[in-house]
C-alpha cells in the first residue's frame, strides 16, 4: 500500500488527540505524588503510545492476535496448529517464567510489533510461510504462579487487536478467567474462543458447549464476535484431538480458527475493520480510564490549595509580626544607640546643631576642627545585623508554622521529606537581606546628594558627609518616639530626637518626613520580596501536584479521540 493509501487508513483526528494524552499521561507520571498513581499514569500511557497512537495511525498495520488462556489450556499447541511447525513448547509442566513468542513474518515484526516486542519482552519469530498483515503471539499463563508473567499477559491484552480466548471444559468457568474475559469486553477487542479437551460423550460435550456459550452470552462476552453479531464464534475441539509430530492441536479440529485468520490475510478491508472496532471501543473507553487520573489530580488540587494556603496565612502573620516590632523600634541594641548618641553629641555635630543652618560660617569653619572618627559605617552594619537577625527570627518561625501546618497532610509530609529545609529560613536568606539592605542604603545616599543640589547652603552642611547623614536617616527609619513607654524611652527616643534634628537642619521638617516615609517604603518593599521567596519555596516543593491545567488536558485530549474514532 503507499503512502497517501496508508495515510488515508488512520485516523489523524484521534492521532493528534492521542498524541496530546500521552504528552499528559507522561508529564503526570513524573509528578504524580506516590507509586501507585505513577504506575496507574504510566500503565495509561504505555496503552496510548504501545497500542492506541500506533493503531490510530495506520489501521492497515499488521493485527496483533493474541492467545490467551490458563496454564494447559492448549494455547503453544494452538499456536503450533496455526502456524503448521512446533514453535512454542507445550504441556502444563512447562515452565512459567517462559518468554512470551510472536511469530509472524519478517516484514510484519517491525513498527509498531517490534515496540511492543522491546516493552512486553516477546521472543519474535519471523516465518516467510506466515500469514501476512498479522502476528501471532503465544501469551503467558494469565493465572501463572508468576506475578511477572500474568502482568504480560494482561499488558498483551491491552495492546492487541484480536484475541483468541483458549480454556477447556474443566477450566471454563473458573474466576480468572472470567475476570480476563471481563476485560477483554472493556476494552472492546474482536475475540475467538476455542474450548478445548471436551469429553468424547456426546451429551456432555454438548452440555459443556451450551453452558459456555450461555455464560459467554450472559457476560456480553458474546458481542466480541470478529465478524461482528451472530455471536462469539466458539471453536470446539474435542480430548486427543492432537498431532504429536509438531506438538500441535489438530489442525482440522481448529480449522475454523485458521479460517478466519486466512480471511482477514484475503481482505485489507476486513482486517481494517478489525482494526477500526478495536480502536473504537477502546477510544471510547479512553475519557472513564482517564477519569481515574484526573479525579487524582482534582483531588490534589484540593489538597495543595489548602497547603498554600497554609504557607500563606504563616508568612503574612509573621510579616505582620516583623513589620510591628520594626514599628516600635526596640529590636536594635543600646549599645549601638549610644554609640551613635555620643557621636552625635559630641564634635561638629553638636556644634552644627548649636549653630543651626543659619550661621553657616561657623558651622564651616567647625566642620575642620578635629573630633572624633565618624562611626557611620560600623553603626550602620551593626543595625543591619540587627534586622537581619530579626527578620531571620520571624522567619523561622513562619517556616516552622508552615511545616508543623503541612506534616499533618500525606503531600505536604511528602514535599518535605523530600526537602528538609522548608522547616526553617532558607540558608541564603541572611545574604540576600544584607545584600538588600546595602542598596537601600545607597538609595538613600543617592537622595542625599540630589537634594544637595538642589536646596539651598545644603552642600556647605552635607560636608558632614553623606555616610553621616545617610547613616542617620537610616536610624531615622528604624528608631522614633511613637509607642514607646517606660523603659524603652531612653535611649531609643533620645537617638530618634538628635537624629530628626540633625535632619530636619539639613532638609527642613516637610523634606524630612517624606524622605523617612519613602525610606521605610523602600525597606518594605525589600522585605515583601523576601518574604514571597520564602513562601514560594513552599510551592516549588509541590512542584506541578494538582495542576489543574493538566486535568484539563487529560479530559479534553480523551473526549477529542472518543470523538475522533466515531466522526
Amino acid at each position: 500500500m503507499d503512502d497517501d493509501a496508508r495515510q488515508s487508513a488512520g485516523t489523524p483526528g484521534a492521532a493528534e488527540a492521542l498524541e496530546r494524552l500521552a504528552r499528559g499521561l507522561r508529564s503526570r507520571v513524573a509528578t504524580a505524588p506516590g507509586e501507585e498513581r505513577r504506575t496507574r499514569a504510566d500503565n495509561l500511557r504505555r496503552h496510548v503510545e504501545e497500542y492506541l497512537l500506533p493503531r490510530a495511525a495506520d489501521l492497515d498495520a499488521p493485527l496483533l492476535v493474541v492467545l490467551l488462556g490458563s496454564t494447559g489450556s492448549g494455547k503453544s499447541s494452538l499456536l503450533n496448529a496455526l502456524v503448521g511447525a512446533r514453535v512454542s513448547p507445550s504441556g502444563v509442566l512447562r515452565p512459567t517464567t517462559r518468554q512470551p513468542i510472536a511469530v509472524g513474518h519478517r516484514e510484519d515484526l517491525g513498527g509498531r510489533i517490534g515496540a511492543v516486542a522491546e516493552r512486553s519482552g516477546l521472543e519474535l519469530r519471523a516465518d516467510d510461510h506466515a500469514r501476512r498483515g498479522l502476528v501471532l503471539v503465544d501469551a503467558p499463563d494469565f493465572d501463572s504462579v508468576e506475578a511477572e508473567n500474568r502482568e504480560r499477559a494482561l499488558g498483551l491484552l491491552e495492546v492487541a487487536d484480536l484475541v483468541i480466548f483458549v480454556t477447556t471444559a474443566t477450566r471454563y468457568a473458573d474466576q480468572v478467567p472470567w475476570e480476563v474475559l471481563g476485560r477483554a469486553r472493556a476494552r472492546g477487542v474482536p475475540m475467538l474462543a476455542v474450548l478445548n479437551r471436551l469429553p468424547a460423550d456426546a451429551v456432555d460435550r454438548e452440555a459443556v458447549i451450551g453452558d459456555f456459550r450461555a455464560l459467554l452470552e450472559r457476560g456480553k462476552v458474546d458481542e466480541l464476535a470478529v465478524a461482528g453479531g451472530g455471536g462469539l464464534e466458539v471453536v470446539a475441539v474435542d480430548e486427543g484431538r492432537l498431532r504429536p509430530d509438531i506438538d500441535a492441536l489438530d489442525p482440522e479440529a481448529v480449522a475454523p480458527v485458521a479460517a478466519a485468520l486466512d480471511a482477514l490475510v484475503a481482505s485489507a478491508e476486513e482486517r481494517r475493520s478489525v482494526a477500526r472496532r478495536g480502536l473504537a471501543a477502546a477510544l471510547r473507553g479512553v475519557p472513564e480510564s482517564i477519569e481515574a487520573v484526573a479525579g487524582q489530580v482534582d483531588e490534589e488540587q484540593r489538597a495543595v490549595g489548602e497547603l498554600r494556603d497554609a504557607a500563606h496565612r504563616s508568612y503574612a502573620h509573621s510579616r505582620t509580626a516583623l513589620s510591628e516590632e520594626l514599628g516600635r523600634g526596640t529590636f536594635l541594641r543600646a549599645e549601638v544607640l549610644r554609640q551613635w548618641q555620643d557621636f552625635i553629641g559630641a564634635g561638629q555635630v553638636a556644634r552644627f546643631l548649636a549653630e543651626g543652618i543659619g550661621r553657616i560660617a561657623a558651622t564651616i569653619r567647625s566642620l575642620f576642627v578635629p573630633g572624633p572618627p565618624a562611626p557611620a559605617t560600623e553603626v550602620r552594619e551593626a543595625a543591619f545585623a540587627d534586622l537581619v537577625a530579626l527578620a531571620i527570627h520571624h522567619a523561622d518561625s513562619a517556616a516552622q508554622r508552615t511545616a508543623t501546618a503541612w506534616s499533618a497532610d500525606r503531600y505536604g509530609a511528602a514535599a518535605l521529606a523530600e526537602d528538609e529545609a522548608l522547616w526553617r529560613a532558607s540558608v541564603g536568606l541572611p545574604a540576600e537581606l544584607h545584600a538588600g539592605l546595602e542598596a537601600w542604603a545607597e538609595g538613600i545616599a543617592n537622595r542625599i546628594r540630589e537634594l544637595g543640589t538642589q536646596r539651598k547652603g545644603l552642600a556647605q552642611a552635607a560636608s558632614l558627609g553623606v555616610n553621616v547623614v545617610g547613616t542617620s536617616a537610616v536610624l531615622a527609619v528604624f528608631v522614633h518616639t511613637g509607642g514607646l513607654t517606660g523603659a524603652e524611652v531612653g535611649i531609643t527616643a533620645a537617638t530618634a530626637v538628635v537624629n530628626q534634628k540633625l535632619l530636619e537642619a539639613l532638609f527642613g521638617e516637610a523634606n524630612v518626613s517624606a524622605f523617612v516615609g519613602r525610606a521605610r517604603e523602600d525597606l518594605a518593599a525589600i522585605l515583601d520580596r523576601a518574604w514571597d521567596g520564602e513562601r514560594d519555596r513552599y510551592g516549588r516543593a509541590l512542584g506541578s501536584t494538582g495542576d489543574p491545567a493538566l486535568a484539563r488536558e487529560l479530559r479534553d485530549a480523551a473526549r477529542e479521540a472518543a470523538r475522533a474514532v466515531d466522526a
